[in-house]
């Protein structure tokens, strides 16, 4: 059963968009789930109090399955040159990455979101 990942979100972080879904197409490739779970905007949020926005998206052929996962750190609104751009081919370790990035950036206690 494909679920909502399961991600950390601090108390400070502002939810826009969630819709990352736990179905891995690295190793459960089906182009059906991967039209319904693989989109651009997987995730947003935000840390207004920082004026920084984090988003995550996948890229890429989906029919093929030639893609990758992309989160971007966004400062002042300032997509066209975001502060990092980090690639994985992972859920695992996109996953383990958005989580290390949220509490890189909160400055209170966390809570858990499902």
């Amino acid at each position: 059963m494909i679920k909502l990942q399961e991600i950390v979100f601090p108390l400070d972080c502002e939810i826009s968009t969630h819709d990352f879904y736990d179905y891995d197409p690295e190793h459960s490739f089906n182009e059906e789930d991967s039209l319904n779970y693989l989109k651009e905007d997987l995730l947003e949020c935000s840390f207004p109090d920082d004026h920084l926005v984090i988003d995550l998206g996948w890229y890429g052929d989906i029919i093929s399955n030639k893609g990758e996962f992309k989160i971007q750190i966004i400062q002042d609104a300032n997509w066209e040159v975001p502060v990092n751009v980090i690639y994985s081919k992972s859920i695992k370790e996109i996953k383990t990455l958005l989580n290390k990035i949220l509490q890189y950036y909160t400055s209170s206690s966390t809570e858990e979101d499902v």
